[in-house]
């Protein structure tokens, strides 16, 4: 029996607003949605991978246990202000309708409601498979979680399915769009130059008072970073711990004093440095209790700094999280930078978003349009069950893992230990990291390049310089794939010409090895031999 093939290629139209009252809060989407889901006759659904593009596929781990091996769900990075394309393939098992659903991403508001994320579809192709009516679809579709729109693909035994289409964010009703800036030699591009190449000196100020995480740090530390070949260092800074009391919150003389040791060691060595705010965790669990302490910390370490070159910049917050969304801080960080322009006009100062400074959350961020010296900062862990892999601060999913190699796929297959209680989202992972060949395997560079080129697209279009200020593999990994991941994800930044600060200079992530005075195996190759 031959195949069926066919080919739907729509034209661009005018697309239709949905009918339907908006319950849902409107949030602007970051990544387009696709599931599948075969009949019961088809039996099971294989091979699906994103042969172009780039996205995630997985098993939709909601249905029953039985069900999912007829499922996949794929998502795939959109943004507003262009279409993004995308194509899937995968093989049903047998003769029979598969349902294609299109839709945006499943995101809580509130308990029981999701946020409204709309999406447009176009130019949907589909080879190998026959669509079922659905002949006066109007395109593009204008789609949500919970208004798609459903097709049915009629696709025969072990004959590849390929769904190929484009699809953008719909911009929110009242959505406040930043302006862009034009040109690309504002005074923040021209002090990001000063920070292409840096190290974080992570485990030490950050740690609570009276705490030990295991790194102190040395004139001779600041020495070997430059020999090293790096040009910036990031210091991780709990300020909020030695403040005093409401309402001047008054830091104390203490934590300047280690800091100025970092600071006045870095500068002797003609390196920059970025001064941040580290875990700050009662401002993120309620931003607006704690945002007067906030301010008071930004105008005491700003007066403090303010006749330190240019050299050192400031960086708002690290890693906002939980209650600090990107959309309750961008008023609060357009106040902070307000303060630290009152001592500092012409200092250079990092602004990142929220939910752990990912890349995905750039479209919610809003600055002050008039200030053009901020850099904007984004952290990037990902493939994570790799880079995590045998933390004990992680979740316990990824602590309880080990041996993962980089790239996948193993010459083995992995198995995790039987006695190990694995979610089902790792053990989906863990099934493509077997299969899967590098190019498209969850473990490998595909992890970390769309979010990178993402930032890249996100700052020629808003006219903003971005610096990846954390990225790293934690010691559990064997040390031939942590230098392997190095060099591949800085491979990556160099392409898109971000600059960047590794996680970390000799704690956990380590690049020296301070047993040897030399750098941990491979680090040297991996971040600076071309």
């Amino acid at each position: 029996m031959h195949p069926l093939s066919q080919v739907f290629t729509f034209a661009l139209v005018s697309a239709v607003c949905s009918s339907h009252a908006q319950t849902s809060p409107a949030k602007l989407a970051t990544s387009a949605r696709l599931d599948l889901i075969a009949e019961p006759g088809v039996r099971a659904l294989a091979n699906a991978e994103i042969p172009s593009g780039t996205g995630t596929v997985e098993r939709m781990n909601w249905v029953p246990e039985a069900d999912r091996a007829r499922s996949y769900t794929v998502q795939f990075p959109v943004t507003h202000f262009a279409w993004s394309e995308c194509t899937v393939r995968f093989v049903p098992d047998g003769n029979g309708p598969v349902t294609l659903s299109l839709m945006g991403p499943w995101e809580d508001a509130s308990s029981g409601v999701v946020y409204r994320q709309e999406v447009l579809w176009d130019a949907l192709q589909v080879s190998g498979a026959s669509i079922i009516g659905n002949s006066s679809q109007k395109w593009p579709a204008r789609v949500w979680h919970n208004e798609p729109l459903r097709l049915k693909l009629n696709g025969t035994a072990k004959t590849p399915v390929t769904i190929h289409a484009k699809a953008r964010a719909v911009l929110p009703p009242d959505y406040q769009e930043m302006h862009p800036l034009t040109g690309r030699s504002t005074p923040a591009h021209r002090a990001a130059k000063k920070f292409l190449r840096g190290t974080n000196l992570g485990n030490y100020l950050e740690a609570p008072p009276g705490q030990d995480w295991g790194a102190k740090y040395a004139e001779a530390d600041f020495a070997h970073i430059k020999a090293e070949g790096f040009d910036h260092v990031r210091l991780p800074i709990a300020w909020h711990y030695y403040a005093g009391t409401a309402p001047d919150f008054r830091l104390s003389d203490a934590i300047f004093a280690k800091a100025d040791f970092l600071v006045t060691n870095a500068l002797k060595q003609h390196l920059n440095v970025i001064v941040n705010i580290h875990h700050f965790d009662e401002f993120t669990s309620n931003p607006p209790a704690f945002a007067n302490k906030f301010y008071a910390l930004w105008r005491q370490i700003a007066a403090h700094y303010a006749k330190f070159a240019d050299d050192v910049a400031f960086e708002l917050l690290n890693e906002p999280k939980d209650a600090a969304t990107t959309v309750v801080l961008n008023p609060i960080y357009a106040e902070a930078i307000r303060v630290i322009r009152e001592t500092n006009p012409r200092r250079a100062i990092f602004v990142g978003p929220g939910k752990w400074n990912q890349v995905s959350e750039l479209p919610n961020l809003r600055l002050p349009e008039k200030d053009d010296n901020l850099i904007i900062t984004v952290h990037c862990y990902d493939p994570f069950n790799f880079t995590h892999q045998g933390a004990t601060w992680t979740s316990s999913d990824v602590k309880t893992l080990k041996g993962i190699i980089f790239p996948g796929p193993p010459s083995k297959p992995f198995v995790p230990d039987a006695a190990t209680k694995l979610g089902r989202g790792t053990l989906d992972w863990l099934e493509r990291y077997n299969t899967l060949p590098t190019a498209k395997n969850p473990c490998s560079p595909l992890a970390f390049r769309r979010p990178m080129q993402q930032a890249k697209e996100w700052s020629e279009y808003y006219g903003r310089p971005v610096h990846v200020g954390e990225f790293g593999c934690y010691t559990g990994a064997d040390a031939s794939s942590r230098a392997r991941f190095y060099a591949e994800f800085r491979s990556a930044l160099d392409e898109f010409g971000l600059g960047w600060a590794m996680w970390d200079w000799k704690a956990g992530f380590r690049y020296w090895d301070d047993k040897t005075g030399q750098p941990a195996p491979g680090m040297k190759e991996a971040l600076f031999v071309r």
